[in-house]
């Protein structure tokens, strides 16, 4: 049984191989937008960007102290 991760990875490898969200898509019987979402967090994140489907980018402080 795939981890999560390793399904959201398939999916940026079939992307990458394939060049289209659409054909990626079809291709494992998921949403177009569910594709665009993994390949996008992985390119802005890498595989740390796949593990949480809960993942938060992490926030930039404003300097301020308490």
């Amino acid at each position: 049984m795939m981890s999560d991760v390793q399904k959201r990875m398939k999916v940026v490898e079939t992307y990458k191989k394939l060049s289209s969200l659409r054909g990626a898509a079809a291709k494992l019987g998921v949403n177009v937008k569910t594709v665009k979402k993994w390949v996008d967090r992985f390119a802005k994140y890498g595989k740390k960007g796949l593990t949480d489907k809960r993942f938060k980018a992490p926030v930039k402080s404003k300097g301020r102290s308490r």
